[in-house]
This record gives structure tokens, sequence and C-alpha cells, in this order.
């Protein structure tokens, strides 16, 4: 099983949309995947039917409250969702308060799903940084890190990786970056193709096949869809596919 972060510390990069649709093709390719919610917006949720009953959420868990397993919704064949609170921060509050060992909780609760047949749990974290961050990056092995392609993106996905490698250390726990990548490429925008470049310059092989911007993968969202669902044969479907592809081929980049 892999458990994968999927973070960036500013908003507006495409961290929700990289969480659900990469999870839904992961399942048409066969594999079993768990979404974890961590952004008190509750956006990954969204994908979650709406005659399901939302009961038990993150919050509960993190706080000793539930089991992982009574947290987890179904909302596709073989997709599952842990819903995020809009109090999360309850929870944050909780850890911090009762201390390192709270912290490890939900690695706890997610190294257990393995047994279950899960192949694939992806967390989709909130742009801010939070004690909820460090209870799923302890619980990640691997990070995919979406980046817009905009001016001083690049600087402030250095000062992140930065911050990210000294709060691993202190957390004493390893994580791989598996792929940054790119959002929002517009070819008709030259300036960020340049952006495109200058990341590739700058990490190499970390960076994946950027996302195209596709007005699919809006509407799609606004319809709590996936955009294979809306569109299948939209550029949007192709690129996140080729995300998909990526990590089916277990390219690891360590740190």
């Amino acid at each position: 099983m892999r458990a994968i972060s999927i973070l960036n510390f500013k908003g507006g990069v495409g961290k929700t949309s990289l969480a659900i649709n990469l999870s839904h093709e992961l399942t048409r390719r066969g594999k079993v995947v768990v979404l974890v919610d961590c952004d008190r917006q509750r956006n990954a949720a969204s994908i979650i039917p709406k005659d399901v009953p939302i009961g038990l959420t993150l919050r509960e868990v993190l706080m000793g409250q539930a089991p992982l397993t009574q947290a987890i919704y179904e909302a596709r064949s073989n997709l599952f969702v842990v819903p995020a609170h809009t109090d999360l921060e309850q929870a944050g509050k909780f850890i911090t308060m009762s201390g390192p060992r709270t912290l490890k909780t939900l690695r706890n609760a997610v190294s257990r799903l393995e047994q279950d047949g899960v192949d694939f749990v992806l967390f989709d974290h909130a742009p801010s940084y939070s004690t909820i961050t460090d209870a799923a990056l302890l619980a990640s092995s691997e990070m995919l890190i979406p980046v817009e392609l905009e001016t001083f993106s690049i600087e402030g996905l250095v000062d992140m990786i930065t911050k990210l490698t000294d709060t691993l250390a202190e957390l004493e726990h390893e994580v791989a970056i598996t792929g940054i990548v790119p959002s929002n490429l517009d070819y008709t925008k030259i300036m960020t193709t340049m952006y495109l470049q200058s990341l590739t310059k700058r990490f190499g092989q970390q960076v994946t096949k950027p996302i195209r911007t596709d007005a699919q993968i809006s509407k799609s969202q606004s319809l709590h869809q996936s955009v294979f669902e809306y569109n299948s044969r939209s550029k949007g479907a192709q690129d996140y596919a080729a995300i998909a592809g990526l990590l089916l081929k277990d390219e690891v980049i360590p740190v």
C-alpha cells in the first residue's frame, strides 16, 4: 500500500483537483483508493454522493473518538473518502495538547488499511500548515506537489520544500517526492511555458507531465464529478491519467 500526501502551502494550485481525479483514475485501473480530506473546506469530500449520510469524520479519528474504518464512505466503486470536518482545528488543538503520541494516531490507523485490500491512500492537504499537516505527513511515505505556473512559483516551491525538509527532520520521518506537478499550463500563453522550462531546469526529473488548463476540469467539479466522468477524452483526463501512470510505474524520487 502506498500513502501519498498531495500538498502545497499555497491555495489555487490544483491540489484537490489532482487528489480527486488521480484517485478516480487509479480505481479505473483496478486499484482500491482511500482519499483523506485534510482541509476543513471539505472540497475533496464533495465527490461523496449526496444521498450518503455523513456522520463521523477525520476530526473524530484524530481525536481518538472513532476508528478510521467508521469514517470511510464509498464515493465510487473502489473509491472511498474520509471527509474532513468544518471544525478540523479542534482536532489539531487536541493533538497539540495531548502530545506526540496522538500525532501518530492517523499513521497507525492508515497502516491497518493495507490488510483490507487498500492499494493507495491519498491525503488532500489544506493550503495552510497545521498540526493536521504533521499528522498526515507522518502517515505518508510519498508526496506529490502541485505547483501553478506563475510568477514566483519556483521561489515559493523551494521555500516550501525547505520547510518540509526541516519539519520531517523534526518528526524523524522520511517522505519521498514522487513528483512536482505543474498545473494550469496554457500553451497559448508564452509565460506559462517559460515558467515550466524554469521549473524543469531547477527540479529536473522530479517534474511530471503538466496539467493543462481545461474548462472541463472546473465543469466536472461543479457537478461533483471527476473529469473522467464528465469527459474522459478531455485534455484534463489525459493529463491526470499520465500522473496515474507515473504512480503505477513506481517511479519514486528520494528527497
